[in-house]
């Protein structure tokens, strides 16, 4: 899809009459939604991606997080004549880091703003389009 468009000098758009104008103003605007539209999705893709990887990793976390819990609850129940106990106690306590950890990195990984780069440049063409009209 080639985006390029013929750019006209302000000689000859004072040449052009007005449904030619109008035209041209279309075929520009028409050619402004259509690279939005591409940046955007390509933007959503990668939000998409982000949101992937965060999910993953807050699932895994979860998962973690559920079988650290009985660990640690089995080892406090055994931790009371303090023996068999100290195992347990470790092997909860290293699920429940590392789930804690993975949650934390899934949880950052969730993106913010929606579409933050689109949002920008709608509000700067809309600006500019704004300007031009005036």
């Amino acid at each position: 899809m080639d985006l390029e468009s013929e750019r006209l000098e302000r000689s000859q758009l004072e040449t052009l009459s007005t449904a030619e104008l109008i035209r041209h103003a279309l075929a520009e605007s028409r050619l402004l939604v259509r690279a939005e539209l591409l940046h955007a999705k390509k933007e959503l893709r990668d939000e998409l991606k982000a949101a992937k990887t965060a999910g993953i990793l807050i699932g895994a976390g979860a998962v973690l997080l559920l079988a650290a819990l009985p660990c640690l609850f089995v080892a406090l129940g055994l931790a009371l004549p303090l023996g068999e106990a100290l195992g347990v106690l470790l092997v909860g306590v290293a699920l429940l880091l590392i789930s804690g950890l993975m949650l934390f990195l899934g949880i950052k990984r969730v993106p913010k703003k929606p579409l933050p780069h689109t949002q920008e440049r709608l509000k700067m063409d809309y600006q500019l389009t704004r300007e031009t009209l005036q």
